[in-house]
């Protein structure tokens, strides 16, 4: 792959590394809080987070406590049939799922294997790799937000993978945050937050450079993850607006149309590429005075990578389906919606040439939906927040990424064989009435964004899966 220098790309990413702590993370967190404090309080007012939950709550402590239900991995994985693949011995065995991270935290083997010795799961196979960047990594610090947002993200992520796959071993390839200055006190207004910051308007300067900044440093970084540990599936928790990496035009981003090179050379070598599809609906706030513009996040919208978006499901008391799943869309709230839209970097991929009518001469994004939203959120384990130890309701389209990144390493095991790049048999299952895809067909990802039709749409995609269907599917397509 043809490269710059080391150098020029550690300036350039410590700028965008910046810019995803900050603005671009795919992911909302969502903590409890005293009964009168709902999920719908402004973190930018300051609201103080409260203690997590000491034990696993119920789904009715979490509507008492934080006016919403939340939902255990364990109800999660039923919900998509994963239990029944699991009772056939399909546990993701043999195979590896690798996840890029922006910072490991130094409690994420402890955090993981007490998660899964409290839900009783075999022992995590958990490989932490550093990345090299060319820039020094910093020391964890509990009182810095943007340090605990990412380390908050790294565990969510292995957590979601371990409960799907459970034998699979799991490889976290670090890119290691520079170091930054320490926020104020965790006990002031600018502790750790209950969710992820939303994009705001960005200078088109700082903008075009941390584009660049990141389509230099994550083809490398999963090259690097490709050589070192050769995984079935990799899968990314953030990104960053197209509208923005372009200065703030509509032009295509000639740094990502480059990077996407890369991404389908690791594509044809047989890894299969995911990523989370955004966090703040088909048009964040990111015109000048926070007018919303329509935007696409990247990687998800490069043609290579499996763009998964937000879905919510529709749980009673017992774990069970009461509605079918909808579009995640909880920007009433203050708390997101999934991503989604045509792309203005990147021409429709003829494994879309069937919903032509809907992307147009562009890339559509998302591919499918999986569950992500912070109402219905989903609980999972952690030791390093300084208001204690314990679960967190959590929600994201990174959420929905990781479970479908654990989903594909079942459909290689089934198939016994890496499966590569499979958005062309995707497209073909949705046709099919034994695929294993279902469609999603209310909601929509938030203001000026799309509503969820029959077929095709650009606010759930093709739909979500039933993974007890939909494995044995898509690893027969291998």
């Amino acid at each position: 792959m043809n490269r710059t220098s080391r150098a020029r790309r550690t300036v350039l990413w410590v700028v965008g590394l910046g810019v995803a702590a900050t603005a671009c993370t795919s992911s909302t967190l969502s903590m409890p809080g005293r009964p009168s404090d709902s999920p719908s309080s402004s973190v930018s007012g300051g609201r103080q987070p409260l203690k997590p939950f000491a034990t696993v709550p119920s789904i009715q402590e979490c509507e008492k406590l934080l006016g919403t239900p939340c939902y255990t991995l364990d109800m999660v994985r039923k919900a998509y049939g994963i239990d029944r693949l699991q009772a056939q011995g399909l546990t993701g065995k043999g195979r590896t799922i690798a996840i890029i991270t922006l910072f490991a935290p130094p409690n994420l083997q402890k955090d993981l294997d007490e998660f899964s010795t409290k839900l009783k799961l075999p022992k995590p196979k958990l490989t932490i790799r550093p990345i090299e960047t060319g820039a020094p990594s910093a020391s964890f610090d509990a009182g810095n937000q943007k340090m605990v947002a990412v380390a908050l993200e790294a565990t969510l992520d292995v957590e979601v993978v371990h409960m799907m796959a459970p034998d699979a071993s799991i490889v976290v390839a670090d890119l290691g945050l520079p170091p930054q200055q320490p926020s104020p006190s965790p006990t002031g207004s600018t502790s750790p937050q209950p969710r992820g910051n939303s994009p705001s308007y960005l200078p088109p300067s700082i903008g075009l450079a941390a584009g660049r900044a990141s389509a230099e440093v994550l083809p490398d970084a999963l090259t690097t993850t490709m050589m070192q540990d050769n995984p079935d599936v990799i899968s990314y928790s953030y990104g960053g607006e197209e509208y923005q990496a372009a200065g703030n035009t509509n032009q295509p981003v000639a740094a990502f149309e480059q990077a996407s090179k890369d991404f389908a050379e690791i594509v044809q070598s047989g890894t299969t590429l995911v990523s989370a599809a955004g966090d703040w609906g088909a048009a964040p706030k990111i015109g000048k005075g926070g007018t919303r513009v329509r935007s696409l996040s990247w990687p998800a919208s490069d043609p290579s990578f499996v763009s998964v978006g937000g879905s919510r499901l529709h749980l009673d008391a017992n774990g069970k389906r009461s509605a079918p799943d909808t579009v995640w869309n909880d920007s009433s709230v203050g708390q997101g919606a999934t991503g989604g839209g045509p792309s203005q970097t990147f021409q429709r991929p003829a494994y879309q040439d069937s919903v032509s009518g809907v992307v147009g001469q562009r890339r559509g994004t998302p591919d499918l939906s999986m569950d992500g939203s912070v109402s219905g959120g989903t609980l999972f384990y952690q030791s390093f927040l300084p208001t204690g130890t314990g679960w967190i309701s959590a929600g994201g389209s990174s959420v929905a990424a990781q479970l479908f990144a654990a989903v594909v390493a079942l459909a290689d095991e089934k198939a016994g064989k890496r499966l590569g790049d499979i958005h062309a048999a995707l497209y073909a299952l949705a046709a099919r009435p034994d695929g294993g895809i279902v469609d999603i067909t209310e909601g929509n990802n938030g203001p000026d964004g799309f509503q969820a039709a029959k077929g095709y749409d650009l606010a759930s995609g093709l739909g979500t899966i039933d993974a007890s269907k939909f494995v044995p599917a898509l690893a027969a397509t291998g």
